[in-house]
């Protein structure tokens, strides 16, 4: 069986925006990596760093357990 990462399986992905000011810069994820500087209450969700559109950046939230 195969690994991945999450940040593996982030890129290639296409990022779509929710907030209506940046409704039209989205994009193919082409790096990602994951943010220890960010802290969620919850420990099902992890934030990553990602890099659209070359040069583009957003932090987005993982849900990564049940």
């Amino acid at each position: 069986m195969k690994e991945y990462s999450i940040a593996d399986l982030l890129i290639g992905q296409t990022y779509y925006p929710r907030s209506m000011a940046r409704k039209y810069q989205y994009g193919e994820i082409n790096f990602a990596e994951k943010r220890e500087d960010i802290y969620f209450s919850d420990e099902r969700y992890q934030a990553f760093a990602i890099r659209f559109n070359g040069s583009r950046w957003a932090t987005v939230a993982v849900k990564v357990g049940e």
